[in-house]
């Protein structure tokens, strides 16, 4: 069963209120209370959102990886192994970030299975990942982080859609029961999918970029905007 929402200023006042409306299906509730920092700017548990610029924004850290099918896993997600980044922050709190810049996931599809052959649909976002390289502050887009080793090249730039991941029936939602927050095989758990699937059926194929000097560790602020062309 998927998660469904209701508009963004609607969620707002819900959340700070401490409740949805009893007519909305409600999404997992966050951690932690949302906290207003400012006019639009708003916490949930590490994620801070600003509304006026359709931003999430999250710190994280590389992970010692190379072969990759996602870009982002959860706060001690088990898929670190294969994700290039571990974000300080857990599907709920991101999922609902994403909900309060005004992502709809009843315009999504999402994957049925891993390796889905069938496209996702939903919102489209720009993803981008920063961190400093001695007194540089590096601002790259997420694509290049992502090394096909056949084309010896980064992945082209493509549509990155919202699908929002899942509710299973027993209530645990898949983002976080699998670790995964942004994935490029088209699989049902992430939260944001990449449109053409790099990774389909190409396990070992694509890695982190070598050509980055990204260490393990290395911290780095991964930021996701809403697009104005959405529905």
């Amino acid at each position: 069963m998927n998660i469904r929402t209701t508009s963004a200023t609607t969620l707002l006042i819900a959340f700070l209120a401490g409740a949805l409306p009893s007519a909305v299906a409600q999404p997992p509730k966050p951690s932690e209370p949302v906290e207003k920092l400012g006019p639009s700017l708003f916490r949930v548990g590490r994620v801070h959102v600003d509304t006026a610029s359709r931003q999430v924004s999250v710190a994280g850290r590389i992970n010692p990886v190379t072969t990759l099918e996602f870009i982002a896993n959860t706060r001690g997600g088990f898929k670190a192994y294969e994700s290039a980044i571990t974000l300080d922050t857990d599907g709920v709190d991101f999922n609902i970030g994403l909900l309060l810049i005004g992502l709809d996931v009843s315009h999504s599809r999402v994957p049925k299975r891993h390796f889905d052959p069938t496209p996702p649909e939903g919102d489209r976002v720009s993803i981008v990942v920063e961190w400093n390289r001695g007194a540089e502050r590096v601002r790259v887009p997420v694509e290049q982080l992502m090394y096909d080793k056949v084309s010896q090249e980064t992945v082209p730039t493509a549509a990155w859609v919202y699908t929002g991941s899942a509710i299973l029936p027993d209530g645990r939602y898949l983002a976080n029961v699998d670790g995964v927050i942004i994935g490029f095989v088209h699989s049902p758990a992430p939260i944001i999918e990449h449109v053409a699937g790099a990774g389909v059926n190409r396990y070992g194929q694509i890695v982190l970029n070598p050509n980055l000097g990204l260490e393990p560790d290395t911290p780095v602020t991964l930021t996701v905007q809403a697009l104005a062309a959405n529905r």
